[in-house]
């Protein structure tokens, strides 16, 4: 869920899933579900990211699943955010980490 006045910067990424199974005997596999599909991609770890209102993630950032970004916070360029960031807070690097509060 994206919230309302969200400025995200160019080339981001926010991915709310692995796409691949860390398993690599699935991987490899190849083996298919019922309907078709490769259980790879299907059996890959999902989980929904959370960007609440007024927030400004910088240019080249990373959002990975199930992270949670407090509304009004500001997510520095290029960081990869692993974790939750509170509300009302700076937070940047790799791992993304809270840098100061608003």
């Amino acid at each position: 869920m994206i919230g309302n006045n969200v400025l995200v910067g160019g080339d981001c990424i926010i991915m709310d899933t692995d796409c691949h199974n860390l398993d690599c005997q699935i991987r490899l596999s190849k083996a298919m579900d019922e309907q078709g599909f490769e259980l790879d991609g299907h059996s890959a770890k999902s989980a929904p990211i959370v960007i609440g209102d007024d927030v400004l993630i910088g240019a080249r950032s990373i959002i990975l699943k199930g992270v949670t970004i407090g509304a009004r916070s500001i997510i520095g360029a290029g960081s990869v955010v692993t974790k939750s960031i509170p509300a009302d807070c700076i937070a940047g690097g790799n791992p993304c980490r809270v840098i100061r509060m608003r």
